[in-house]
């Protein structure tokens, strides 16, 4: 029987991996520590085995995500920052904020005091438009980087 292995991070392999999905391991290289599979392309490759997590770990994915704030400027000058709330496909809910490269210089602005300003789970977008917003979070998911960019939501 082949060792099914969970994809948990897509890497530089957009197209060739997605992150959820579970691979066949068609030969492992213990060494150098790569697994060779059929990827979602039908090319037969190498990869690093850190991309993959053991068959029967959870992998949650990004179900679907909404705006939690109504949107008055969706340019890439707003200034706004807009809650988002996202569903996961394990069922647990998670939040963070995102804002523009014009928001953010802003908030620094206002809110430098010292020398150190934390922003936890905040996400910078280049607008608020839903295609953008949609893309920035799927590459992030792909990734698995959004978990740690939100908080569990109360």
């Amino acid at each position: 029987m082949k060792e099914i292995v969970i994809c948990n991070s897509i890497g530089s392999y957009s197209g060739a991996l997605t992150r959820g999905k579970e691979y066949v391991v068609i030969e492992e290289n213990k060494e150098k520590e790569q697994i060779r599979i059929v990827g979602d392309n039908n090319r037969t490759r190498w990869y690093k085995k850190y991309y993959f997590v053991p068959h029967g770990t959870t992998v949650p994915v990004l179900d679907k995500w909404k705006f939690d704030d109504e949107i008055i400027d969706s340019s890439e000058k707003s200034l706004e920052h807009i809650e988002v709330t996202f569903t996961f496909s394990d069922g647990q809910r998670r939040w963070c904020s995102i804002c523009t490269k014009q928001g953010l210089k802003d908030y620094v602005e206002r809110n430098m005091d010292g020398n150190v300003l934390l922003i936890e789970n905040q996400i910078i977008v280049k607008d608020f438009s839903y295609e953008i917003v949609n893309r920035a979070f799927f590459d992030l998911d792909q990734q698995n980087e959004l978990l740690n960019a939100s908080l569990l939501y109360n």
